[in-house]
């Protein structure tokens, strides 16, 4: 399943890989129906995966981090979601929507005060954008900040932020008082014991359950200019360098999620005896287990491809819609057929089938909806006309 994928990897890419799939089979593989059922996020794994350099396999060496590229990004994030989605999601938003971020755009007080403590697994970060009345469209977003003396004080709610219940630090998307559109966006690094910031209980959610998610409240919490990340108004022209990177990692959510859907159902069909014979002769299950694999390689070798591009300075705005969309659909049809495959054992909690459906049809909402990915595919597309 990935010979193809091995061309495109260096020796250091498969020990990352290997090294993860081991740490994902030993840590993570044992709690995860565990986690799910309780919704817990399992802190003491994250620990682990700091300590074992899989939070900051991207930031900077000088901070402890692996200095890696988005391909090693990738490959981590596949092996943590094939055993447990949501670990791998909350992991990630600190990687990449806190970590990354700060490392490319902070100052060198925000990297040594933050990324540090992150990477090693000892602070949860949260990044903090969606609002009650603005997801799709980012650009209505009215959480705001007026400037008071050498200050800024900030006052709105944010809500479905992944990590919010639990996270230390929170990069907030906030716009200037009286500011529209694209104009007047300011990114702010927040700490949990700022007066005035709260979160909410965790959400109860369909999937993804050991990922808390959460809302975020603001009400006159006062900050200095330290707290500014990327410059005043330059918060949304930052959102939009970075989402690339943000939909080819949505799409591996999938890819993670599908090949675990693979494994389970190729391994039960070749143990469920009917007939006199295991169902795995059956050609209509065969067709299933074909269909699964080859929408999983196709979508896998195309989005693992355009990671190196991405770190060339290539903008991908049409591929990596293109990756994040088709790998979302992929991603839930992977579990609503080994559901099938696995029959009413599939439709029980005591196999995870079940779990990675409930995971993966998340990719098809966060990140941006599959209906936004295919408005950008074809605005891409009529450009190119």
């Amino acid at each position: 399943m990935r010979i193809m994928l091995d061309a495109l990897l260096s020796e250091e890419h498969r020990m990352v890989r290997d090294m993860t799939r081991k740490f994902a089979e030993n840590e993570l593989a044992p709690i995860a129906h565990d986690i799910d059922e309780e919704e817990r996020f399992p802190l003491e794994v994250y620990r682990k995966a700091g300590r074992n350099g899989l939070i900051g396999s991207t930031s900077p060496s000088e901070l402890g981090g692996g200095a890696a590229d988005l391909l090693t990004n990738a490959l981590i994030k596949e092996e943590f979601c094939r055993v447990s989605a949501g670990f791998g999601m909350s992991v990630n938003m600190c990687t990449t929507n806190f970590c990354y971020f700060i490392a490319k755009y902070g100052t060198e007080e925000q990297k040594k005060r933050y990324i540090p403590q992150v990477i090693q697994g000892e602070a949860v970060a949260a990044f903090c954008l969606t609002e009650p009345e603005a997801g799709s469209d980012a650009l209505s977003l009215k959480t705001n900040y007026r400037q008071d003396g050498d200050h800024y004080v900030i006052n709105g709610s944010k809500t479905f932020i992944t990590n919010g219940p639990i996270a230390d630090y929170f990069m907030v998307v906030t716009r200037q008082a009286g500011s529209r559109g694209a104009q007047g966006g300011t990114l702010f690094i927040l700490e949990r014991g700022m007066d005035g910031l709260s979160t909410s209980q965790p959400f109860k959610k369909m999937g993804m359950r050991c990922s808390p998610t959460g809302e975020v409240f603001m009400e006159n919490v006062r900050v200095s200019a330290d707290q500014v990340m990327g410059g005043e108004g330059r918060g949304f022209p930052v959102l939009f360098e970075t989402l690339d990177e943000e939909r080819i990692l949505g799409a591996i959510t999938s890819v993670g999620i599908a090949q675990a859907c693979l494994e389970t159902a190729a391994r039960y069909a070749k143990e469920r005896i009917q007939f006199k014979q295991p169902i795995a002769s059956f050609q209509m299950v065969q067709n299933m287990l074909a269909e699964m694999a080859t929408r999983l390689t196709i979508t896998r070798q195309f989005t693992y491809t355009l990671c190196p591009l991405v770190d060339q300075g290539v903008k991908l705005t049409k591929e990596a819609s293109i990756a994040k969309y088709y790998a979302s659909i992929m991603g839930t049809r992977a579990g609503l057929d080994a559901i099938q495959i696995l029959g009413g054992y599939g439709y029980t909690r005591e196999y995870p089938v079940e779990r990675y459906m409930r995971d993966a049809k998340l990719i098809e909402i966060g990140g941006g909806t599959s209906e936004i990915q295919k408005l950008i595919i074809a605005r891409e597309l009529l450009k190119e006309a």
